[in-house]
């Protein structure tokens, strides 16, 4: 990468009425990229607001706002047990304060203006976390004067999985663990150009508190820097033992605090757990088509780039570029939850690998090219037809018609409620009841209590008073059964289970049971004793 002056010196040589130009230019190319990254971001709209209502994306998100009720409720803390999920025994989670608390101040910012503040902020928090992804890589490239630094920023905003992570109706850690590896990796690069000193305390405080997000993916990508250090940099880096001193004490500060306020969670894992699993998409393969629509063709040729443009001297960070782009691919293909620090690494490395093809008429010409299969992904999205089209329709209503039978909990006396997991983080936030089951992995105990349950051939009576159940909702058998049968790793006779027969009762209904509520899609019953 050529050198060049820092962009305040160069601006100073400029004549004022260029300089005031050059400003303009960059502030309108700023506005459309927030704008289009906003879009990107925003295009699921009317998923989320319908009817006056605020609707999240999955199960993991409503779980995400009951935290931040119970610390508008109760206070500023941190929530260190679920006691909503897996009820009545409840859960230790591996969520952590960073988001609670953004979500919460965020909520506190839209007070004046709405009451439904607190739904509103977790609805908008991803997208602003987003927007300052897009205004962080702006100003560094523009600092740091990175060659070819709009194309980073296009694919930064445009990325299906990236946009995807920033989601309206999205409030999960994802979002701004992004937002952080993506500052950690900046500090990371400049130093490995020889940058100032004080990049070392920003990415001491980067990496700290992305660890404090979640634990797993900043590990590992840690881990791959200090191993990119060692293979590219090597004993060049002894004579940087004292500059480190400082850094250190404040990484390992934030941890501590960290360790204080969320304390040390680890769970094993439930038996059950690699059937639960394959429901979760995050943790499936995401396969070459599905990377290539997040990141565009170039990314086949990425390392080859970087490769060359190392072993030609020309940037050192085009090694620590190289292996981070290499193990996020690995890492994507065996999850599909590495595709957003995949996308990330590769927006941000094409400033460093671009310059190998030489001539930027070029350059631009291959990029946008490569971009083709990432506008095909968007127009499935935003003009889906057929299969794709009646799944989200479906799935709108679905989430109306659950928060209508939830609702008609909220005032009734308190009780657990057995319902198929993945509508029960809903439940919890509209009616405020607990529920046996859940979204996160240290639920399973009470999902596959819930799930054997469904598929008994007469309502368990002992399972609902050892769970303190009143509440049984039940849905459409196809889906319910069948989840309920993979996750059980056994097969039930068709019309035998008490999930249909609840489902399909119309008058008539199981001793102890009494309906008091359903809709086109839920109906839901009371234990009486």
């Amino acid at each position: 990468m050529i050198s060049v002056p820092p962009i305040h010196k160069m601006l100073g040589k400029i004549l004022l009425p260029q300089k005031i130009l050059f400003l303009l230019k960059e502030g309108f190319f700023l506005l459309v990229l927030v704008s289009l990254g906003f879009a990107a971001f925003t295009w699921n709209h009317e998923a989320v607001f319908v009817g006056g209502e605020v609707y999240y994306t999955d199960g993991d998100c409503y779980s995400r706002m009951t935290r931040v009720r119970m610390i508008e409720d109760g206070g500023f803390r941190s929530i260190r047990h679920h006691d909503w999920e897996n009820f009545p025994e409840g859960t230790t989670p591996h969520t952590t304060m960073p988001v609670d608390g953004l979500i919460a101040g965020l909520s506190q910012i839209l007070r004046p203006f709405s009451e439904r503040h607190l739904a509103l902020a977790g609805a908008w928090i991803s997208p602003l976390l987003g927007a300052s992804l897009l205004l962080f890589l702006a100003a560094w490239s523009a600092v740091t004067r990175l060659p070819y630094r709009r194309a980073m920023l296009l694919m930064a905003a445009v990325s299906p999985i990236l946009s995807h992570g920033f989601q309206l109706g999205r409030p999960d850690h994802q979002s701004l663990l992004v937002l952080l590896l993506a500052v950690a990796l900046a500090a990371e690069a400049e130093l490995w150009r020889g940058a100032k000193n004080y990049w070392r305390y920003v990415s001491a405080t980067a990496w700290a508190f992305a660890l404090w997000v979640s634990l797993f993916e900043p590990s590992i990508l840690l881990g791959i820097v200090i191993l990119a250090r060692w293979l590219f940099r090597g004993r060049s880096q002894a004579h940087e033992a004292k500059d480190r001193r400082g850094p250190l004490i404040l990484f390992f500060t934030i941890l501590a605090l960290a360790v204080a306020i969320d304390g040390w969670r680890a769970t094993g894992f439930h038996p059950a757990f690699a059937r639960w699993a394959l429901n979760i998409g995050e943790l499936r393969s995401a396969g070459w088509s599905g990377i290539f629509s997040w990141c565009g063709w170039l990314l086949a040729a990425a390392p080859a780039l970087l490769a060359w443009r190392w072993i030609q001297g020309r940037e050192k960070p085009c090694g620590l570029w190289l292996l981070l782009l290499i193990s996020a691919a690995g890492l994507t293909l065996y999850h599909a939850r590495w595709g957003y620090f995949l996308a990330l690494v590769f927006a941000m490395s094409l400033p460093w690998m671009l310059p190998a093809l030489r001539k930027p008429g070029w350059v631009w010409v291959v990029f946008f090219i490569s971009l083709w299969p990432v506008a095909a992904e968007w127009d499935q999205r935003l003009y889906s037809e057929g299969e794709a089209l009646r799944a989200r329709v479906e799935n709108i209503a679905d989430a109306v018609a659950l928060r209508e039978a939830a609702l008609r909990l909220r005032d009734r006396h308190a009780g657990g409620v057995v319902a198929p997991w993945w509508f029960c983080p809903a439940i919890v936030w509209w009616s405020g009841q607990p529920c046996v089951g859940g979204t996160s992995h240290q639920s399973l105990p009470g999902i596959v209590e819930s799930c054997e349950f469904y598929l008994g051939e007469v309502p368990d009576l002992e399972f609902l008073q050892k769970r303190k159940v009143v509440y049984i909702l039940v849905y459409e058998p196809d889906r319910l059964i069948s989840n309920s049968e993979q996750i059980l790793g056994r097969q039930t006779t068709s019309g035998s289970t008490i999930g249909e027969r609840l489902y399909a009762s119309r008058e008539e209904t199981p001793t102890g049971l009494k309906k008091i509520f359903a809709n086109r899609f839920f109906k839901v019953y009371e234990a009486v004793p």
